[in-house]
């Protein structure tokens, strides 16, 4: 896939423009089919938007690198050691540090990728935590979906959604048939994530 240019900003979204950043995008683009790149820029987007609305500080450069980076872990399901988002957590922590982000953020950004699949997550666990949480819900099912009213079109006009619950869903299917105990099988047996994907606010909207 040919790399976009690197945006300052998505939909008035504010996009952090230091060197980071920047190659965080460059390697979003060649390593994640356009269903978790388009996904995973909405996210962003919706947790800014969410920060916004809530007046909360965050670090963009966290939540930036946290978004681009939180499903990684589904492009290489086979081939993992541990749930897809510890796998994602651990990729995402070793390449952010190589290419120049502290250790501390890059704890920061590992924390919040792991905890994007754990339930509760609060204030104490890091704003950029639960403002991924809280933008993946958003993406996946539609919760908090008011939260985005303002930039929603314009997001999705930019990153549409087209193939996304389909490719997703599957995705997690599968990681949950080889690893039973990650939180993704919970979701599907537990929380019944498809029939929740399906309900949603996108799915009802068409979008």
């Amino acid at each position: 896939m040919d790399t976009r240019p690197f945006p300052r900003a998505i939909a008035g979204v504010a996009v952090p423009q230091d060197e980071v950043s920047e190659a965080t995008w460059r390697w979003a683009n060649r390593a994640l089919p356009e269903y978790l790149l388009a996904h995973s820029v909405r996210s962003y987007c919706w947790g800014a938007e969410i920060a916004k609305q809530e007046d909360w500080t965050f670090d963009r450069r966290i939540l930036w690198t946290s978004a681009l980076f939180h499903d990684v872990g589904l492009t290489s399901i086979p081939t993992n050691t541990m749930c897809f988002e510890v796998e994602g957590a651990e990729r995402a922590r070793r390449w952010l540090e190589r290419h120049g982000l502290g250790d501390e953020a890059a704890d920061r950004v590992a924390i919040a990728i792991i905890l994007h699949m754990q339930p509760g997550v609060t204030l104490d666990d890091g704003v950029e935590a639960v403002l991924l949480d809280r933008a993946t819900a958003v993406d996946v099912r539609g919760a908090g979906i008011d939260a985005v009213q303002r930039i929603r079109d314009d997001v999705v006009r930019e990153f549409p959604r087209d193939s996304f619950d389909p490719r997703f869903l599957r995705a997690i299917q599968r990681e949950a048939s080889i690893r039973p105990t990650c939180r993704s099988a919970a979701l599907l047996d537990a929380v019944g994530l498809a029939r929740w994907m399906a309900e949603s606010p996108w799915a009802v909207a068409g979008r």
